[in-house]
């Protein structure tokens, strides 16, 4: 399949080569203001149950399908990532993007890089700034699998089937963490839009906004697991979703979703996987339909969160020193650990920082 692919390419390209209407056409279809074409079937959106982590599987109806990152590979179950793609019959992956190179979205590439033709894998370029076993495992697994990477950098575009798809993150010359590093991408499919946002936090938000880009989407991915630090009340205003999804864990270190962001998604239908397992959303270019892996969960108005409400005290898993909550000098993200008292991080070995009297 994959060969006869390349050698249809090849042969539009001799074609368009001294055709300058002809690569205008394919120039406008994906340009600004482009009309898409007709959606002619049912889309569907599997928000992979990963655990702390993150996958989505997009399938078009037209038979395309795009894997967004592939979990982690240290849980106890089966792979959810293998059991997705034999669901929907997958044997070729159209596009793989892998949004950033953090273990609990890469952990699971291996799988699908040595078991499935791939035409087309994005990847965020992150050399002299990242790098960890998982990650150059992955790339070694490209190289040895011929397979195309690309590392894009916003705006790009892509169609999926009939689908549009948008880069709109990482943009050049930004100073950020990997996680700011993460591929936005921004779905079309007939008046239907998804975003799906990695673990993109409040910098890549407001430099999306700076740049003017269109955000708005029926559908959100919460970035970041729905972290305190993503989604910021600046970026839902432009995105205003009506529906989200969260991916993350069961009794999670981090405490995802944290209270501060459920808060600011107030009226809009949110959904964790934690609660859910996998969530299916399916669209005919026009309506949105949200399923579950235990039913229909389109009655869902408003997931709940862990009760982040107790929690007053976060201690940092490397130093074992426990701050208050609102110290100026807390740790990064992923190295806390919450606690409702000093009690609690006591008996757990934790030192008391200096912000505590």
């Amino acid at each position: 399949m994959k060969k006869i692919k390349l050698f249809i390419t090849a042969l539009l390209l001799v074609l368009f080569a001294n055709t300058a209407t002809g690569c205008q056409l394919i120039e406008d279809s994906l340009g600004d203001g482009a009309v898409l074409p007709s959606a002619s079937g049912l889309l569907t959106v599997e928000y992979i149950d990963v655990g702390q982590a993150d996958s989505i599987l997009v399938s078009a109806p037209t038979g395309e399908h795009m894997l967004i990152d592939a979990g982690a590979a240290d849980s106890n179950d089966d792979n959810p990532v293998e059991k997705a793609l034999k669901a929907q019959n997958v044997d070729e992956l159209d596009v793989v993007v892998a949004t950033h190179p953090h273990y609990d979205h890469i952990g699971r590439m291996d799988y699908v890089i040595k078991n499935y033709d791939i035409d087309n894998f994005y990847l965020p370029d992150v050399e002299g700034n990242y790098t960890s076993a998982t990650y150059e495992k992955m790339l070694k697994d490209l190289e040895e699998y011929n397979v195309n990477t690309v590392y894009p950098e916003a705006p790009q575009e892509f169609m999926l089937g009939e689908a549009k798809c948008q880069i709109l993150n990482p943009l050049e010359n930004q100073e950020k963490d990997c996680n700011e590093y993460s591929i936005v991408l921004k779905m079309t499919y007939g008046e239907n839009s998804f975003l799906f946002t990695g673990d993109a936090g409040r910098q890549s938000e407001y430099n999306m906004i700076d740049r003017g880009f269109d955000l708005s989407a029926d559908v959100l991915k919460v970035g970041h697991h729905g972290s305190a630090y993503s989604s910021t009340r600046e970026f839902l205003d432009e995105v205003r979703p009506e529906y989200a999804v969260i991916s993350c864990g069961e009794g999670n270190d981090y405490g995802h979703p944290h209270k501060e962001t459920i808060d600011r998604l107030r009226g809009v239908k949110t959904y964790i996987t934690k609660d859910l397992g996998d969530i299916y959303i399916t669209s005919d270019g026009k309506n949105i339909e949200v399923k579950s892996e235990f039913g229909d969960a389109s009655h869902v108005e408003a997931a709940k969160p862990e009760d982040n409400t107790n929690i007053k005290y976060i201690g940092n898993k490397n130093s074992m020193i426990v701050h208050r909550a609102d110290c100026e000098a807390l740790p990064k993200e992923e190295n806390r650990v919450y606690f409702a008292s000093l009690s609690e991080a006591r008996g757990k070995g934790y030192k008391e920082h200096t912000c505590i009297e």
